[in-house]
């Protein structure tokens, strides 16, 4: 697909960035919601993290303690 005889330079120019325009909000547009999926996922997942953090240094603590009573 050539391009149209009788186009100006101008035009040309025009519709050049019109095209890199629409790709430019094209890739804003995701990668704010790619951003805003790794927001929500995050939120929830930071949580769920914690809560497994400490659940082993909770049970690492518990099996120390365990260990001196039968050791002493």
């Amino acid at each position: 697909m050539g391009t149209p005889v009788g186009i100006t330079p101008g035009a040309r120019a025009h519709r050049a960035l019109l095209i890199d325009a629409l790709a430019a909000i094209a890739l804003a547009g995701l990668a704010l919601g790619l951003a805003a999926g790794l927001g929500v996922v995050a939120f929830f997942a930071l949580p769920v993290l914690l809560l497994g953090l400490a659940w082993i240094g909770v049970e690492r603590l518990w099996r120390r303690g365990k260990a001196r009573r039968t050791a002493a």
